[in-house]
């Protein structure tokens, strides 16, 4: 965000203060709704009237499967697997609380459900009449939750758009050798990280010799990166979300073959060896 558009913001919230009433929603008690909610608790622009953590339990299960296998058959055997053993690359990063105890030191309400997009997830946000909804941490949220919240929903992608929409952080810029991460912020709409774009930064890859320490150590800059960029766009939501653009010529990516991976250690090893 470039700094004349802050500074602009700022002047405007002077000019005009609003309180909304905000609603998360995670599928993690630990990692980056934990991550948040410290930083994101104590504004006087917003409240956080409740948070709801999906349990991320699977109701059908054969639906659930059949998706597993088509995307197998997609990325093959190996690349199933091998995206099994980088799932730990990004449970990495600092240590964060239990956010269920966390709610209860901060004095937010808690709840938790089955699965995202369940009717009870549904019936808590109705309970809760928010204003705002904020994705910390999911997978698809359906119509029938992010529609609930008076100005939808937002969520936090830990990587930029539209460029790399659905797409682990960090690996697939390095697929195609480029040496530039980022995170955004954007409207939630019916599909995966297309909706309008509220926040994007950007900053360099730190190059390690192995690329799970690529991953690992340019992660710990997004977690570090992301609380504050979360907070100032709650904080100033109106106004970008006025400003705010239609994602184009957008990239969907998923798990990497083998071969795609092999690409990507050798395309980090090229890219360290110039840093």
């Amino acid at each position: 965000m470039a700094a004349d558009t802050r500074e602009s913001l700022c002047a405007w919230g002077l000019r005009k203060t609003y309180h909304m009433k905000l609603i998360v929603l995670t599928s993690s008690r630990f990692g980056t709704a934990s991550n948040c909610l410290p930083i994101l608790s104590g504004s006087a622009k917003y409240s956080i009237a409740r948070v709801i953590v999906s349990r991320g339990l699977q109701t059908d299960r054969a639906r659930l499967w059949q998706r597993k296998l088509k995307k197998t058959m997609r990325i093959g055997v190996l690349g199933a697997l091998n995206g099994i053993r980088m799932r730990t690359w990004y449970d990495g990063g600092h240590p964060t609380a239990d956010l269920v105890e966390l709610c209860q030191r901060l004095g937010i309400p808690v709840f938790e459900t089955e699965n995202t997009n369940s009717e009870e997830t549904v019936r808590l946000f109705r309970e809760a009449a928010p204003d705002l909804g904020l994705s910390l941490g999911n997978g698809y949220i359906s119509h029938r939750v992010f529609s609930i919240p008076k100005y939808g929903m937002i969520n936090a992608h830990g990587e930029r758009l539209p460029a790399y929409q659905n797409a682990q952080s960090v690996i697939w810029p390095i697929y195609h050798l480029e040496t530039q991460t980022g995170l955004t912020i954007h409207q939630i709409d019916r599909s995966i990280d297309t909706g309008k774009i509220l926040y994007r930064e950007e900053y360099p890859i730190v190059f390690c010799a192995k690329l799970e320490n690529t991953v690992r150590r340019t992660l710990e800059i997004t977690q570090e990166r992301t609380p504050p960029a979360v907070r100032y766009v709650c904080e100033n939501y109106e106004l970008l979300m006025n400003q705010a653009t239609a994602q184009e010529n957008g990239r969907s990516f998923t798990t990497p073959s083998i071969w795609q991976f092999l690409r990507m250690v050798r395309n980090n090893r090229i890219l360290y060896t110039q840093k």
